[in-house]
């Protein structure tokens, strides 16, 4: 298999550098120095290579929210795209802030696969098929490789669950791994990416870091020759891993690499080769990236690179190009402004959209986003009305409340102490949140594994009278008092799981009554023994009015067309948290029948970054997934919305007609903590095929705002050697009044298999009226079978290649015997 070269830098050259490091430097350089950066070599000329997390932009590295960036759409609404051009320009859009910014690499894309759709972090994965996976996430790495700045896709690999993720192990059969879970894998390698991080998960027992099988596969046979990288705190031992081909351990100081890998060099335990090839590796990055003298940093074509003024029009083309519209009864989409006097745009994520997920980086954008209801408002000229039909049920951070530190600042006052209770603060700071989180150190404090407290007091006026829930967690012993009295404490989490308790932001709550416009005094403590993680979560839940459904149902009454905006909350959708099944909550279901009921001209936005049950489609006029489409929500969708522009997304996931329809349903880890994969694949639209059962909206599918035709199939093979190349060609018609992009899809069925596979696919955009012959290339994979013992082999017999517009939707079917 071919890799491409995006400027290797010379090996000699590196071994050159490589010769004057002793071996206990050599060991230094495999783990890093701290949370967000290697250690650097002065005396060669090696500096740091500043790493950041980035499926959904820049996460600070030390998690402040001061640290502002862009807000990417989400992995599934990159996948919902379908078009490599715009994932590429998304990356590139943050490769060149991380340009700005000095960061060396990002931790993206995700290439795990939604295969349940219940994933915590579905949202920031591209898809549940391998081949779309694949190939977006292969455009996702040239867009930010092409600025000279690293792509480490990620998690290598099975890490499709968050449950017990840290010590689950997949049970998966070659074939299975090879041809669904590793995949996306190698066409991310085949486009040069220069990082790889492994999965904390274990496959078939053994840990991610420290399966030599594995890592050989990724350089031995991928040819890889970049560095691979652990997820943090993901190792357990020095030799497994080191042995294993690991090449960095992070985050740093050191745990199980560094020193501890010298002194099993120095035993006897683990051969020089194997740390010097993990020190030329870090080299070849360094020196990719310009952090190696002697080297320029590697970049693309000149005039790639996204300026800051440029992103907001990149991400709000790739808002629009992943809205996904898969109901549109009677065109009530585009609205007619001068039919719609009156708009009523509801539900809980009109004026409060859930723009990301919860992971462990937030991404805080420069300026607070426009939400859905303030673009609308902006942009259709009649009357447009408001009420959310819901009400709030979770705490809330302190940010959304009218809070100051004691000396009347905005924000709240962190005290940060060290050792004994009662010692002075060694550092003092006004914060914007009071969401917190530090990896290894603390800036300005130090280490994090020392104990300590923390210390957060916030002057509170509430805006409204009656009884508030306050809240907090974090990763020690945690109080909440309000004017000196308690309302809520929290213990400690048990060792083996502050980074879970952590990343589920778990908080204990309390009830005070407050009165609206007298402040009252909240302090919150947490003492820590020391971890390797620290945090700290505070939140409140003020009083909800009653009546929020019968208002909207009264506003939608009165409205000409109504835009019913539901999904997540940042809570949904968690790290570390798998969710127990796809709906929407109670009382969103019900706000969309009761609105339906009294306006049939009623248009649900889906707002989150998941496969959403909907039993309810059919109910309304219209439906339109949003996903978390990122920093541009609000102006993209009014747009979409007004037919300023065409929803161009198509289905990324399945939605079945019920969640028991997966083949993943009810699967659970065993007593060993092993999930089986092989005794539910396939997943997704493939099992829907194999049990002949409809989906409610196919992998595939997706309306824009005109109309087409695909016709006369053609299909060309290529036979060389053992390698089978096809190409398929179609005429596609644009049938409608506007114009619009269409995506034609093909997939393969193989001899004596029972469902066919996305094989490839390609975009097409047309003017009302006119046609082109377009065609899909597909590779040498396409028609290939992994076999034990033999490797990628063409099984003999009869291919079928269909082609279409969806999973679901495949009217041609061409035929090829080989």
């Amino acid at each position: 298999m071919t890799t491409v070269d995006h400027g290797r830098p010379g090996d000699a050259a590196l071994h050159a550098v490589l010769e004057q490091l002793d071996p206990a430097q050599r060991a230094a350089l495999t783990a890093g120095e701290t949370g967000w950066s290697t250690v650097p070599a002065p005396e060669v000329g090696l500096g740091s290579v500043v790493l950041v997390d980035g499926p959904l932009g820049l996460v600070s590295p030390t998690f402040d929210e001061r640290d502002t960036s862009l807000l990417l759409p989400c992995g599934t609404a990159l996948g919902a795209t379908w078009d490599p051009a715009v994932v590429r320009a998304v990356a590139a859009a943050e490769a060149s802030e991380a340009r700005r910014r000095g960061h060396d690499g990002v931790y993206a894309p995700n290439l795990n696969l939604a295969r349940t759709g219940l994933s915590g972090r579905t949202f920031e994965m591209l898809s549940e098929d391998p081949q779309l996976a694949g190939v977006l996430g292969a455009a996702f790495v040239q867009g930010v490789q092409g600025q000279g700045v690293a792509s480490f896709p990620k998690h290598l690999v099975c890490n499709d669950t968050e449950t017990q993720r840290q010590r689950m192990s997949a049970t998966v059969d070659p074939v299975t791994l090879r041809e669904v879970y590793l995949r996306p894998f190698e066409l991310a390698v085949r486009a040069g990416a220069w990082g790889v991080m492994t999965a904390y998960n274990g496959v078939n027992g053994v840990p991610c870091a420290e399966d030599a099988g594995l890592l050989s596969v990724l350089k031995d046979e991928w040819g890889f020759d970049g560095l691979t990288v652990s997820d943090y705190f993901a190792l357990k031992q020095t030799l497994g891993p080191a042995l294993a081909g690991l090449d960095l351990e992070m985050p740093g100081p050191a745990i199980h690499l560094g020193p501890q890998l010298a002194a099993a060099v120095a035993a006897g335990q683990v051969p020089q080769e194997r740390v010097d090839d993990a020190v030329l590796r870090l080299l070849r990055l360094a020196g990719r990236v310009g952090a190696l003298a002697g080297h320029e940093r590697v970049v693309g074509a000149p005039g790639e690179q996204v300026d800051a003024d440029g992103a907001a029009d990149v991400l709000s083309t790739a808002a629009a190009a992943a809205f996904t519209l898969v109901r549109n009864e009677g065109a009530v989409l585009p609205l007619d402004g001068a039919e719609v006097a009156r708009l009523a745009v509801l539900g809980p994520n009109a004026a409060r959209p859930c723009f990301q997920g919860a992971t462990f980086g937030r991404i805080r954008p420069a300026s607070p986003p426009v939400p859905p209801l303030d673009a609308l408002r902006a942009r259709f000229a009649g009357e447009v009305v408001h009420e959310p039909g819901i009400a709030l049920t979770r705490p809330e951070p302190l940010g959304a409340f009218a809070v100051t530190a004691p000396d009347g600042t905005p924000g709240v006052l962190l005290e940060h102490h060290v050792g004994e209770a009662g010692a002075e603060p060694v550092l003092t700071e006004v914060r914007g949140d009071s969401s917190f989180i530090w990896f290894g150190t603390v800036p300005g404090v130090g280490p994090t594994t020392r104990p300590g407290s923390l210390r957060l007091t916030a002057v509170l006026t509430p805006q409204v009278s009656g009884v508030h829930l306050l809240g907090a967690g974090g990763s020690g012993d945690t109080t909440l008092t309000v004017d000196g009295r308690p309302v809520a404490d929290r213990p400690a989490p048990a060792p083996q799981d502050v980074m879970g308790e952590v990343a589920r932001a778990e908080m204990s709550t309390g009830a005070v009554e407050l009165t609206a416009g007298v402040p009252v005094t909240v302090v919150v403590e947490m003492h820590s023994a020391g971890s390797r993680v620290q945090a700290l979560t505070v939140g409140c839940l003020a009083p909800q009015p009653d009546g929020a459904l019968a208002r909207a149902v009264a506003a939608a009454a009165d409205a000409d067309a109504v835009v019913l905006v539901v999904g997540d909350v940042l809570e949904t959708s968690r790290e570390s948290r798998d969710l127990d099944d796809s709906a929407l909550p109670a009382a969103q279901e019900q706000l969309i029948r009761e609105v339906a009921a009294v306006n049939p001209r009623t248009v649900v936005v889906v707002n989150a970054g998941r496969p959403v049950h909907a039993p309810w489609a059919d109910e309304v006029a219209a439906v339109l997934f949003a996903w978390f489409p990122g920093q541009e929500f609000g102006p993209a969708l009014a747009g979409v919305l007004a037919g300023d522009r065409e929803p161009g997304g198509r289905m990324p996931v399945t939605v079945p007609l019920a969640d028991t329809d997966r083949s993943t349903w009810g699967e659970q880890l065993d007593a060993d903590l092993a999930l089986d994969y092989t005794a539910t694949e396939p997943v997704g639209y493939r099992y829907l095929q194999r049990t002949h059962r409809p989906a409610r909206f196919p992998f595939g599918s997706g309306e824009g705002y005109t109309s087409w035709d695909v016709r006369d199939a053609d299909l060309a093979v290529d036979r060389a050697g053992p390698a089978v190349r096809a190409e398929v060609t179609v005429t596609v018609a644009n049938t409608g009044a506007r114009a619009g992009r269409d995506v034609v899809q093909v997939y393969v069925q193989g001899p004596g298999e029972d469902s066919a596979r996305l094989a490839g696919f390609t975009g097409v955009r047309l003017a009302p009226g006119d046609s082109d012959r377009v065609s899909v290339v597909l590779d040498e994979r396409t028609f290939q079978r992994w076999e034990v013992g033999a490797g990628w082999v063409v099984p003999a017999g009869r291919h079928e290649v269909r082609v279409g517009r969806s999973s679901a939707d495949l009217p041609h079917v061409l035929a090829v015997d080989l």
